[in-house]
């Protein structure tokens, strides 16, 4: 059973406020809320070609899963379901440039800079190909990867993402230059959770909301504008590669319609619906997406 933080309905002091606030951070800094015995992701710190960052791994035999995190998230947006995942599999999850581990990296980059991180921690880690699972922004990079060196890729699963950039990117981008890392908080969230899951305020929004909150607008701005130059629509076909697509029923985001039309341009794609899920699939229907991708990658 997971374990949360303790339900309280009122602070008994401001010490009290402030150690619980401390154990919170620190769960983040340290990663996921963890259920009780379970060891943290063994971490190596990584160099690319011109920045470091940070590979998490679970399970230690079996195939190769690499996970690709969500603009303005890092690597613990997988957390919840890398368990499930590494059951009879090595699953591997890093921080994309300009995030988490790998923040303040050199920008302006483009999506190609960001396939070849991919590759580069393909490299680093000694596997040659991988099953790579990408959310969002993660999925465009796994998509404009697998384009360029699609014998790296034993399949794709592609999550809450889009095969071509929406007008909206420039203004995100522009957003957090004008008003600051503050003001992208409720237009996130509010994009990427259900209504329910904003309300409760559990682990995956705090994380989420902590996540923005401490971004880098500089990181932040250069993700937007390198997902603008998003250029694999109609690419994917000939490649021959496993794919899944994987939508959520309440996605406001990357809508079911949007990842309908990715899986008919790509022969062959599974698609699926996870019902009751938004945009960040893991973050609050972990047990959906890890029961999907363990039915696809077996």
């Amino acid at each position: 059973m997971a374990v949360g933080w303790p339900k309280v309905t009122a602070m008994t002091s401001l010490a009290e406020a402030r150690v619980r606030g401390l154990a919170q951070r620190l769960s983040l800094d340290l990663g996921w809320p963890r259920r009780l015995g379970r060891p943290p992701a063994h971490t190596h710190r990584v160099r690319l070609t011109d920045h470091d960052t940070i590979v998490a791994q679970r399970g230690d035999t079996g195939p190769a899963v690499l996970l690709v995190h969500a603009l303005g998230l890092d690597w613990r947006m997988w957390e919840p379901v890398m368990d499930a995942l590494a059951d009879g599999r090595r699953v591997f999850a890093y921080d994309v440039r300009g995030h988490g581990a790998a923040a303040g990296s050199p920008s302006p980059y483009t999506m190609a800079d960001t396939a070849r991180d991919l590759i580069g921690v393909l490299d680093a880690i000694g596997v040659q190909r991988a099953h790579v699972v990408g959310l969002s922004f993660g999925g465009g990079i796994a998509q404009t990867a697998a384009v360029a060196a699609p014998e790296r890729f034993a399949s794709l699963s592609l999550l809450a993402t889009t095969d071509f950039p929406f007008d909206a990117f420039e203004g995100r981008a522009s957003s957090v230059e004008t008003d600051g890392m503050a003001a992208q908080v409720a237009q996130s969230l509010t994009r990427w959770f259900t209504a329910d899951a904003l309300a409760v305020n559990g682990d995956g929004v705090r994380y989420a909301r902590e996540r923005v909150l401490s971004g880098n607008p500089v990181d932040w701005a250069a993700a937007w504008r390198a997902f603008k130059g998003l250029d694999v629509q109609g690419k994917l076909a000939g490649l021959g590669l496993p794919t899944l697509v994987l939508a959520g029923a309440a996605d406001v985001s990357t809508t079911p319609e949007i990842m309908r039309g990715i899986a008919s341009r790509i022969p062959g794609a599974r698609y699926r619906k996870l019902p009751g899920t938004p945009h960040m699939q893991t973050l609050e229907r972990p047990e959906l997406v890890a029961a999907a991708l363990a039915e696809f990658l077996t």
